[in-house]
């Protein structure tokens, strides 16, 4: 019993790492695919983004990445409609 108690502490703190990391990856990916520093993303700009994100390892980039469906990705998480994506957009690729 001794050790399922010292197991659980030590997956809750690499489980928050684990998520942490992801959304230093995702910010990081962003700044990255952010070419004029306006804190959206356009299309192009996009597919920087889930290139980047796919090499991490990230699986739905994967999936966008592999079907090349990059504007379909893009029209989804654009929920103003205005052609642009912010960090708040890109939130439900988590």
């Amino acid at each position: 019993m001794a050790n399922v108690k010292l197991i659980t502490p030590v997956l809750v703190v690499f489980g928050g790492l684990a998520v942490a990391s992801s959304g230093y990856a995702q910010q990081e990916a962003f700044m990255t695919a952010d070419k004029n520093a306006d804190t959206m993303l356009d299309q192009p700009e996009f597919k920087v983004f889930i290139d980047t994100m796919a090499a991490s390892g990230k699986p739905i980039a994967l999936k966008v990445k592999q079907a090349g469906r990059y504007n379909l990705a893009f029209g989804r998480i654009d929920k103003d409609k205005n052609g642009l994506l912010t960090p708040n957009e890109l939130q439900s690729l988590k």
